[in-house]
């Protein structure tokens, strides 16, 4: 019987090393990392689609070429320096004396990362800093919501808070980050044990008499963006209000009709995103909730310009376009 000598017959059983497992999770969390800076450039683009969207009512300018392009560069820089602001803030956490993660979150990097998103577009100009509290005041903040320019604009408050949004913008690369470690308030809005929790954890930053830091909440009581209409505001914000006595401060965020088409920055231009923050209104147990959302709509839409209502064709077929009166 001849004898076969084959080679295979002679390997040796592997085993995986300490250091293969460091080379392996190393290639790993890189190949995560490209992934998902990779995603980064992609979701912009849906961003630039709801934008456009929200621009294509009657008596506005619908997003050029430049201004969608505007509109991608916002949310790029949104998305990177939230990610980046983040993991530097992870490293650096330990080497200096910080009250908590999710402190340096909202003071720093939520901050640092919406006004730069912001003066890439163009300045901002805040209107009413003496109606502001003091700073170990809780309240509430409420703004109309027309364009995600609001969120960037909303930072040069200059303020720490608590955003309330929809769960789903953990998804967004870097933003989700942003979401969890800074401990904002998340809702699904299907569902009734979500909304429970996001009234337990308002209950917990607007009173430090049960454990909380008296951290002002900011919300958009429409609920939704609108450019072209001005939609009723919804009862989560008063329910808070009353529920731990906080006044609310009404703010009013108008952005130019040019905003996103100008070639700004290339060429100076003089229009801005102007925000006005109003006298806040107290707010008791004993407080009407429905006089208290009518009052805080009326204030914040009584500084923004006229909203455009339908167009309709004069018999020479020029289009002749109206405007709403301002709520008074």
């Amino acid at each position: 019987m001849n004898r076969r000598d084959d080679d295979t017959s002679r390997i040796l059983p592997y085993k995986i090393s300490k250091y293969d497992l460091i080379d392996l999770t190393l290639s790993s969390i890189i190949f995560l990392i490209a992934l998902y800076t990779k995603t980064m450039l992609l979701v912009p683009l849906a961003a630039v689609y709801q934008e456009r969207k929200l621009w294509l009512g009657e008596g506005l300018q619908p997003l050029t070429i430049f201004g969608m392009l505007k509109v991608y560069v916002y949310n790029l820089v949104w998305f990177s320096g939230s990610f980046f602001g983040c993991v530097v803030l992870l490293f650096v956490r330990p080497l200096v004396h910080m009250a908590s993660l999710d402190y340096g979150v909202n003071a720093f990097v939520e901050r640092a990362v919406g006004k730069m998103c912001t003066a890439v577009c163009g300045p901002v100009e805040v209107r009413g800093v003496e109606n502001l509290p003091l700073e170990s005041e809780p309240c509430i903040f409420a703004a109309n919501h027309a364009s995600q320019l609001d969120i960037g604009a909303s930072y040069y408050l200059d303020r720490r808070y608590k955003w309330i949004s929809k769960r789903s913008v953990v998804y967004m690369p870097g933003v989700g980050m942003v979401m969890i470690l800074g401990r904002h308030l998340l809702l699904d809005r299907k569902g009734k044990s979500s909304i429970k929790r996001m009234y337990e954890q308002a209950n917990y930053w607007l009173s430090s008499q049960n454990g909380g830091n008296g951290c002002p909440i900011f919300i958009f009581p429409q609920g939704t963006r609108c450019m072209s209409s001005r939609l009723p505001f919804k009862d989560g914000a008063f329910n808070m209000a009353i529920n731990n006595e906080v006044p609310i401060v009404p703010i009013s965020l108008s952005i130019p009709n040019n905003w996103w088409n100008d070639f700004y920055p290339f060429v100076s231009s003089k229009r801005s995103i102007v925000m006005t923050i109003h006298k806040p209104l107290s707010v008791t147990k004993d407080t009407d909730k429905e006089w208290l959302r009518e009052e805080c709509s009326k204030v914040v839409y009584s500084v923004l310009p006229p909203v455009p209502e339908r167009t309709n064709k004069s018999k020479g077929g020029e289009v002749e376009t109206k405007n709403m009166k301002k709520e008074e």
